[in-house]
């Protein structure tokens, strides 16, 4: 969902994070939020997530990312499933995807491949052309 990562064993915050690099400006806030990974499987959770990110380069958007309570799970790049409480919105271009959200419905595709979410579920494959 284009959220600054944190990755490693578990990461669980309190506090929120302001950003600002290279046209793109972040304000995120989150009670809970952690990212484990075995093998080629990542499971991340999320509880009380928000975040705000304008970007200006590269890509061109205005983004407001906001999760009640949610986890994803993928198998690597290739597929994965989101299931919770979330109220995303925004349009534009980040990371090399085009996407496009209304209070949780929409999607993106790009370099990350195809996403199609509701506020409650969403899916994701990686679909790599050579």
């Amino acid at each position: 969902t284009g959220n600054v990562e944190t990755t490693g064993e578990e990461f669980w915050t309190n506090n929120g994070f302001v950003v600002e690099t290279d046209g793109t400006k972040i304000a995120s806030y989150a009670v809970g939020k952690s990212h484990d990974s075995v093998g080629p499987l990542n499971v991340k959770t999320k509880v009380g997530q928000f975040t705000a990110e304008a970007v200006a380069g590269p890509g061109l958007g205005v983004f407001v990312d906001a999760t009640l309570v949610g986890v994803e799970v993928s198998a690597g790049n290739g597929v994965g499933a989101r299931v919770g409480l979330n109220a995303d919105t925004g349009f534009g271009v980040r990371g090399g995807n085009a996407e496009a959200h209304v209070l949780g419905f929409g999607g993106k595709v790009g370099a990350d491949g195809v996403e199609v979410d509701t506020p409650v579920v969403g899916v994701h494959i990686c679909c790599t052309i050579l």
